[in-house]
């Protein structure tokens, strides 16, 4: 059977994609040193070095180029979940700390939980990200049942289990400011993550159910 090639991108829309992460990084930036509110076109424009226009012509409204940016930051979000083609999966206790430390204890992760809690409050950014939010929790939640399962073996646990584990990482983002050392919200993620090991544990391939 003849494979048909992926149709080839265009040399504008290379540059138009390239732009468009560009104007979103600098949307990273300025979401984690300045927070929702004082996140503005001109800071935006001003770290990423373009035009207002540039920005414009990509992105209309400030919520636009937020939610389009939490739309990035989501997916790059999947990568401690995903099983790959060689089935490696990450012990529970390794999914829990780098999820942290390469998620959420984040630019990006700092970013992604700035633009949730505006969500409450900005009825229009809610709007464009509603759908998109509940179809990535549900993506994300898919993920970890394949990879992983509960204690009691039941999809519903092992759902709730990753839930409760994705509240309590960002729940501690925002606390980090009020831990005394860094040395203390080491062992609070360590001791969470042990806890969490008790619970899940890595769901078998259909080889090794088979061979048991």
């Amino acid at each position: 059977m003849t494979e048909t090639a992926p149709p080839k991108i265009s040399l504008q829309d290379q540059r138009s994609q390239a732009m468009r992460t560009k104007i979103c990084r600098a949307a990273i930036d300025c979401l984690d040193r300045l927070g929702y509110a004082e996140t503005t076109f001109a800071k935006i424009q001003a770290k990423a070095n373009v035009s207002r226009g540039a920005i414009t012509h990509h992105f209309p409204t400030k919520q636009a180029l937020v939610a389009a940016t939490a739309m990035q930051l989501l997916s790059n979000a999947q990568g401690p979940v995903e099983r790959g083609d060689s089935l490696d999966v990450l012990p529970v206790y390794d999914l829990i700390m780098t999820s942290w430390t390469r998620i959420v204890n984040s630019s990006g992760g700092r970013a992604i939980v700035e633009i949730l809690v505006a969500c409450r409050t900005d009825a229009e950014l809610y709007q464009l990200l509603e759908d998109s939010l509940l179809d990535w929790d549900q993506s994300n939640l898919a993920l970890i049942a394949q990879s992983y399962t509960s204690a009691s073996g039941e999809r519903e646990d092992t759902e709730l289990l990753w839930s409760i584990a994705r509240n309590f990482l960002r729940g501690l983002l925002l606390h980090e400011k009020f831990v005394s050392s860094p040395e203390y919200l080491t062992r609070m993620m360590d001791r969470f993550a042990r806890m969490m090991e008790s619970q899940l544990s890595v769901r078998p391939t259909p080889d090794q159910e088979t061979q048991q």
